[in-house]
């Protein structure tokens, strides 16, 4: 007798890998589900369209939470959170890349972190060394004494921020801040988050968009913010699944339970991910819903 040996190609494991896996998540029963805003749960004209509210819906219908994780401040994101009637129905909102979660039904503040004043004192000093525009936040309005390029106000637009513009944020800066902003080009982007890694320790450093750069405190991002609300709902690390696609992402893509990232992600929030769902505007949160959670 002979033995034929098989050879399983990657193209013909994937999908006995994902019923695996999609079976596993079944049984694990999704209780959290984390949506990021911006490349995610929205399209591109930045509407969430009918296939993801639907399917967001039948996920709370069946008794399932859902919160919203953005970089973004609360201002920009309480548009979302009552399209999708968390403040009705109950939900939770994750804002500022994890400084801060909100009850979205009763708007109570339920988790905060800020910088301290020696940490704004000390970004502040090295943004001047740099000759960099930065931006922080009070409330719902942006901050800054220099910052004036494109994507800062697309920044200030997109989250329905006032602006404030100060003689010197150094001066201004009294008051516990959650983050600050640097906006610009890419590459502009690339080398900035070199120099300022150098030069701060004791914060996290990062981009969120190409042409985003985030200072937040140390150990403040999207997944130690959701592993928090988690713990605090008696929710096993199992029972969450979450969705993104950016480099602010990865963080939660890679503590939930089931990461999940978009096919327009970035390549570090795809590696970082158990499975790649369809692009934002191809109701790519709610193929994914279907698979795991429903």
């Amino acid at each position: 007798a002979t033995t034929e040996i098989y050879t399983l190609s990657l193209h013909d494991a994937l999908p006995i890998y994902t019923d695996i896996l999609s079976s596993k998540v079944k049984y694990m029963h999704i209780k959290l589900l984390a949506l990021d805003i911006d490349g995610t749960l929205v399209t591109t004209e930045k509407n969430i369209p009918a296939g993801n509210k639907t399917a967001i819906r039948r996920f709370m219908k069946n008794g399932g939470i859902v919160t919203i994780a953005s970089g973004r401040p609360i201002s920009g994101v309480t548009r979302y959170a009552e399209e999708l009637g968390l403040n009705v129905g109950g939900g939770y909102v994750i804002t500022y890349n994890g400084s801060r979660i909100f009850d979205a039904r009763t708007g109570e503040l339920l988790y905060e972190k800020n910088l301290s004043a020696e940490q704004s004192a000390r970004i502040i000093d090295v943004a001047e060394k740099y000759n960099v525009p930065i931006t922080t936040y009070k409330g719902d309005t942006a901050v800054t004494d220099n910052a004036d390029d494109k994507y800062f106000y697309l920044e200030v637009n997109l989250n329905n921020l006032g602006l404030q513009r100060v003689q010197s944020l150094r001066k201004e800066v009294t008051y516990p801040v959650p983050k600050y902003l640097i906006t610009g080009e890419p590459d502009y982007i690339t080398e900035t988050e070199k120099l300022f890694k150098n030069e701060l320790s004791g914060v996290s450093v990062f981009r969120s968009e190409p042409f985003f750069l985030e200072i937040t405190p140390l150990m403040v991002d999207k997944g130690t913010a959701l592993m928090w609300l988690a713990d605090s709902l008696g929710i096993r690390r199992e029972q969450v699944m979450a969705c993104g696609d950016g480099y602010n992402d990865i963080t939660m893509i890679s503590e939930a339970g089931i990461g999940v990232a978009m096919e327009n992600a970035q390549e570090p929030a795809k590696n970082a991910a158990d499975f790649v769902t369809l692009s934002n505007d191809d109701n790519g949160v709610a193929a994914a819903i279907k698979k795991f959670a429903l």
